[in-house]
């Protein structure tokens, strides 16, 4: 990012191939300006370059979440130029000053690189429902770095197919998610069966029933309070 710029989004790109000749403090997103904040970077796939994410000193307000930050620096570069010493994060801001979520990473500078697993959730969960409702909407999103084609399915492992998807995702159900409803991340690359042994992970997402409060005036409160007694 240019330096300074503030209240961006950047989403969805492949980043890769920066810094394979000169490596130093090359990357392939960087925030290089202490006076860039309120930024988003999320669900990136960024790969092959000198640093992955690259924040200078004094960079604050800014939110690195759910990307793929792998294989920085490339190994050409680490056999090249032993003397490289890039890694997927390299946060140099103070700790805790930017907010790193979700991300799959292996080598890092002040932010979380969580195990290579598989990622399962739903957001929201539970979901909010009011009145008389009781089925509600949620985003299901996957990250299952061992297969190359999943499918998420209904009920069972071989239930009701929900979508059918590669490796890394994310889909918004319609209105029919009822309460428990258990969702099956389901590893098929080439062909694998619908069984147990390739379920990845398993998603139960609940609802919660809004609390309603009802304004009476001190008449009717006086009688309701009389008819249930003490």
């Amino acid at each position: 990012m240019l330096g300074g710029t503030s209240h961006n989004r950047l989403r969805a790109n492949r980043i890769s191939g920066n810094g394979y000749i000169a490596p130093g403090n090359n990357f392939g997103i960087g925030i290089i300006s202490a006076a860039s904040t309120d930024n988003l970077i999320e669900e990136n796939t960024i790969t092959g370059n000198a640093n992955g994410v690259y924040l200078v000193a004094g960079v604050q307000g800014n939110i690195i979440r759910r990307n793929l930050i792998t294989g920085n620096p490339p190994v050409q570069v680490t056999v090249d130029n032993p003397s490289a010493s890039g890694l997927d994060i390299r946060n140099l801001g103070t700790p805790g000053a930017n907010t790193f979520e979700g991300n799959t990473c292996l080598t890092s500078v002040n932010a979380n690189c969580p195990s290579l697993g598989t990622s399962f959730s739903a957001n929201p969960n539970p979901i909010p429902v009011t009145g008389g409702n009781f089925q509600g909407s949620t985003t299901i999103s996957w990250n299952a770095p061992d297969a190359e084609v999943i499918e998420v399915r209904i009920g069972s492992p071989d239930g009701k197919l929900f979508t059918r998807a590669g490796n890394r995702g994310s889909i918004q159900t319609g209105n029919w998610v009822s309460d428990g409803m258990v969702f099956y991340l389901q590893d098929v690359t080439g062909g694998k069966p619908l069984t147990a042994d390739n379920t990845l992970a398993t998603l139960i997402v609940r609802l919660r029933m809004a609390t309603q409060v009802f304004l009476r005036d001190k008449h009717s409160l006086r009688a309701a309070n009389a008819l249930a007694g003490p």
